[in-house]
């Protein structure tokens, strides 16, 4: 579990500093050591208080009424996850991980670089956003790396760091609860390890300190390229145990 504990610890002070990324570094250490339904559900508890204390922070920034749509979207998509979580091995959910933590990475990069010194963007159209939120809602309580479709979408807007920040704590934290309920309804128990849990959630604690120290003092768009490297890296390591284990 120290990898765990690390990969906690990284994962709590990217998300505080940029508002994603403890997910996609968590969950390749956590489906490495876990069953695939303890790992979401690990992954699923241990954000929901991560993001509680990134709104009780910075609430008042969350942009809830261009969220609200997405996450109505993402309610039959936490459904479709739970099917494909109870219906996949463990080696094809990471590789399923890996895949989707190196792609975001990549649309991640693409993205910023593209916007570089583009003063306007494009309003998207609504639909993109209703599809956002389904493949969040699926990707949620499947793989638990909910983030990208919702980076993008928000990314695609242009919002402010912290608008950025607090919209997503918002949106991981609607669909961490939400899922979290419907896999302990699914399972009939919580699903979940309380020696495993309870040492992770101080790290991510401390992970939380120090992420918000980072966004204070460094700003997002430098703390955005050490993001970039360590979930490219863990993507990489979660395809490879997959690939692996087959």
């Amino acid at each position: 579990m120290a990898l765990a504990a690390l990969a906690a610890l990284a994962g709590a002070s990217i998300q505080a500093a940029t508002g994603f990324g403890f997910a996609l570094v968590l969950s390749p250490a956590l489906f490495a050591v876990l069953d695939p339904t303890e790992a979401v559900a690990t992954l699923l508890a241990l954000g929901l208080v991560l993001n509680v204390f990134v709104l009780i922070e910075d609430g008042g920034h969350a942009n809830w009424r261009r969220i609200a749509p997405m996450l109505l979207a993402a309610l039959p998509g936490l459904v479709a996850g739970l099917l494909l979580l109870e219906a996949s091995s463990k080696e094809a959910l990471q590789i399923g991980v890996g895949l989707a933590v190196i792609g975001a990475a990549a649309l991640q990069l693409s993205a910023r670089r593209a916007a570089n010194g583009r003063p306007h963007r494009p309003e998207l159209p609504g639909a993109a956003g209703l599809a956002a939120g389904f493949l969040s809602g699926a990707l949620t309580t499947s793989i638990s790396v909910s983030g990208p479709p919702i980076v993008l979408w928000l990314e695609a807007h242009g919002i402010g760091p912290s608008e950025f920040r607090a919209s997503l704590a918002a949106s991981f934290l609607a669909l961490n609860l939400i899922g979290w309920a419907m896999l302990i309804a699914s399972e009939g128990s919580p699903v979940v390890d309380a020696g495993v849990v309870l040492p992770l959630l101080g790290v991510v604690l401390v992970g939380y300190a120090l992420g918000t120290l980072a966004f204070r003092r460094l700003g997002s768009e430098r703390f955005f390229g050490i993001a970039l490297a360590l979930v490219i890296c863990t993507g990489a390591a979660s395809l490879v145990a997959g690939l692996a284990g087959l």
